[in-house]
Formats: structure tokens, C-alpha cells, sequence
């Protein structure tokens, strides 16, 4: 990708905008241009909050950094901060040009440093990002090509704890999300109760399980997966 070219001004213009507002990062976690992790997180923040080719114009910057595969002392470590630019940037060219080989570049590249990683995540969970680009094939028109990389990721080994697998929570979901699509409410609903088995669950989360598996309608049971997918009831990978 060709880096574009940004001004002094400009940043400081980007990073006042990411430290003002609804959702503020102090100004002097990202104020230094010269650390690529300031760039990095100005760059996501532009993306989450709608300027996108603001974003495109910091994250360009940090796409031939070479990140630190080793372990963060505390918080996001270098290799996430790289997954997560990739991803944006990968959103970022197919919203602005439906480029399907460009934008699963950056998910391929991003997808990768995920299985390189050996530590624990503390952002998001791996299998996500697989998730994310399961979603740009099914928009670009590539729904069965999709499905069959989902079916790929269910038999993934790499459990992150006692079971957990974020690669087969997402695949599974993700397949029952295109059965509900196609009005198969009721293998969706399999296929959804699959995947939580590989989801981490609290015991809130365990009750919530129990009582989805009570619910009669389809219809019902569904929205209640949903509604669980959207609970973060523990941590997808221990960093402790």
C-alpha cells in the first residue's frame, strides 16, 4: 500500500479529534507520530468514529511495521495493535472500493499474525477477525465459498482455555447466521447451540445457556443466542 503523505498539521488536527469528544484517549497516550503504537491507535480511533479516510491516511503509515511478536508487559501488545490496523484496514478498502483481493490481503495478513502470536489476547478474540472476513465474502457475493471456510474453522484445535474456542464459536455462528438468512430457523438454532459450547461463559452465562435450551419457538431461542453473543461473560483468553 502506498503511504500517504500526512502533514504535522494534520496530525495534530488527528489526534486532537481522537482526544476530544464523546469517547476521549488521554492526548498523551497518542500524540507521538514517531511511535507507530500513537499512530496505530489515532488511526482506529478516526475509523470507530466514522472518518474513514482520515483513518486510512494514519493506519497507511503503520502496514510495513514489523511488529514485536513478543508478550505486552501490560495491556495490548504490538502484534495486536498490528492485527487490529489490518482489520480496520481491510473494512476501510472494501466500504471505499468492494476491492474483494485487496481488502482479503489485509484480512489474510492480519488473520496470520493471529496464528503466529503465541501469547494471550486481551482485545479481541482470533477467531473475530476470521468472523470479519467471513462477512466481506458473503457481501462481495462469495457466500459459498464463505460457508465452506466456516466449516474448515470448526474443526480448529487451538482452544484458548478448558475448551474455549473462538474459532468455533464464530464459525458455528456465523453458519447459523446464514441458515436464519435463508429461513432454516431451525438448524440455525442448532448450529447457534453449537457454538456456544465453545463460547466462555460465566454462570450467568451457564444460566442463560440452560434457559435458551428451554425456549420451544425457534424464533425465540434464536434472538436469546443473539442476545448471548452480545454478553461478554468472561475473558476469551486468561493473561494472568
Amino acid at each position: 500500500m502506498e503511504e500517504i503523505e500526512m502533514t504535522e498539521q494534520e496530525w495534530n488536527e488527528y489526534v486532537n479529534f481522537a482526544s476530544g469528544g464523546e469517547w476521549p484517549i488521554p492526548r498523551g497516550m497518542i500524540s507521538d507520530y514517531n511511535n507507530w503504537l500513537c499512530r496505530s491507535i489515532v488511526g482506529r480511533a478516526l475509523y470507530f468514529r466514522d472518518k474513514v479516510e482520515e483513518a486510512m491516511t494514519v493506519l497507511a503509515t503503520v502496514v510495513d511495521v514489523e511488529p514485536s511478536m513478543e508478550k505486552a508487559e501490560k495491556g495490548m501488545s504490538e502484534a495486536e495493535h498490528k492485527i487490529l490496523c489490518l482489520r480496520d484496514i481491510a473494512k476501510i478498502i472494501w466500504g471505499l472500493t468492494k476491492n474483494t483481493e485487496a481488502a482479503l490481503n489485509y484480512w489474510d495478513q492480519a488473520i496470520d499474525l493471529c496464528e503466529r502470536y503465541q501469547y494471550p489476547f486481551v482485545s479481541v478474540a482470533r477467531g473475530e477477525i476470521s468472523y470479519g472476513r467471513l462477512i466481506m465474502l458473503v457481501a462481495a457475493g462469495q457466500e459459498e465459498q464463505a460457508c465452506n471456510e466456516a466449516r474448515v474453522m470448526t474443526g480448529k484445535e487451538r482452544f484458548e482455555r478448558e475448551g474455549i474456542n473462538s474459532y468455533r464459536y464464530f464459525a458455528y455462528r456465523f453458519l447459523a447466521e446464514r441458515e436464519h438468512a435463508k429461513g432454516n430457523v431451525q438448524k440455525a438454532v442448532l448450529l447457534y447451540e453449537k457454538a456456544f459450547c465453545y463460547y466462555p461463559k460465566s454462570a450467568e452465562g451457564e444460566r442463560d445457556y440452560a434457559a435458551a435450551a428451554q425456549m420451544t419457538d425457534p424464533e425465540e431461542r434464536y434472538a436469546k443466542y443473539q442476545h448471548m453473543s452480545s454478553m461478554q461473560y468472561l475473558q476469551w483468553e486468561i493473561t494472568c
